[in-house]
């Protein structure tokens, strides 16, 4: 497997924002945008989509230069941006890559009431404006980086409470089995990649090693899930990845305990507008 000399992430859209100049805007969500060799990436739309705009063009990266546009899920705060016409525009055309079940309808139990939290378009609409590969397999689609495709659960729980998925005859628990990953070898080992971490994060660096062979984790970086966990677990996952990884930057549904349990040598800030680089 082929290693990136060069990669940079920069955080497009997340909870927080971490730059001053230029000012740049957040909401409820996560993109990423990759450069990896020449090779550039969206990760993720975010929930509206105007941060992802916004701040790319403060940050002078051009929407429509990327090569692959990538779903880590189909939950709405990573593809509600398709919904926006201006940013779906922009990204006509592209190579898009995600597990087949982020078509599925997606809900929400909030406040005891089921809200749709799927995709804002429908299947037809995306192999209409994209180039779609759906694969639940590992793809290696640039050399060098995988999209990880259907995340093997180990002994880890799965973290999906309060997630459904279904339609008119009825509701189940949802066990996001489209929940992805990117695994990019670069010359300082394993970089990961996540959305939201449903499927555990623990499991994701699991199947990360499982199907590169790789066993050198450089860095973690994005959603982890624990917003709501229990403390205890909390600094449970933590600890596992402290012993995993050299660095790990919490963002998006990861939560502040998760941040602040991470050590300051470990320690990346993920947040809009920060860049993580090698």
């Amino acid at each position: 497997m082929n290693q990136i000399k060069n990669l940079k992430i920069t955080v497009l859209s997340d909870n927080f924002t971490s730059t001053i100049i230029p000012p740049l805007i957040g909401e409820w969500g996560f993109s990423a945008y990759i450069e990896a060799d020449g090779i550039k990436i969206l990760y993720d739309v975010g929930n509206s989509g105007l941060p992802v705009l916004y701040n790319s063009e403060k940050l002078n990266i051009n929407l429509r230069d990327i090569d692959y546009l990538i779903l880590s899920h189909g939950h709405s705060d990573h593809t509600g941006g398709l919904g926006n016409k201006e940013l779906l525009e922009k990204l006509k055309g592209k190579t898009l890559i995600a597990h087949p079940n982020i078509i599925e309808k997606k809900f929400l139990n909030w406040n005891n009431k089921l809200q749709y939290i799927g995709l804002p378009i429908s299947k037809e609409e995306l192999e209409t404006n994209f180039n779609v590969i759906f694969t639940k397999k590992p793809l290696e689609f640039s050399s060098g980086i995988i999209f990880s495709g259907e995340i093997k659960r180990y002994e880890n729980p799965e973290l999906n409470s309060g997630l459904y998925r279904g339609g008119e005859e009825g509701v189940e628990t949802d066990h996001l089995f489209d929940d992805a990953a990117l695994f990019i070898n670069t010359t300082k080992g394993l970089v990961i990649l996540t959305g939201c971490g449903h499927s555990n994060v623990l499991n994701i660096i699991n199947y990360a090693k499982e199907v590169t062979n790789i066993r050198n984790v450089y860095a973690v970086l994005g959603g982890f899930h624990l917003l709501s966990s229990d403390p205890k677990y909390v600094n449970e996952v933590i600890g596992k990845l402290s012993s995993e990884s050299s660095k790990i930057g919490p963002s998006h549904c990861s939560g502040n305990l998760a941040k602040s349990l991470v050590s300051k040598d470990q320690f990346v800030d993920f947040g809009v507008g920060k860049i993580f680089q090698i």
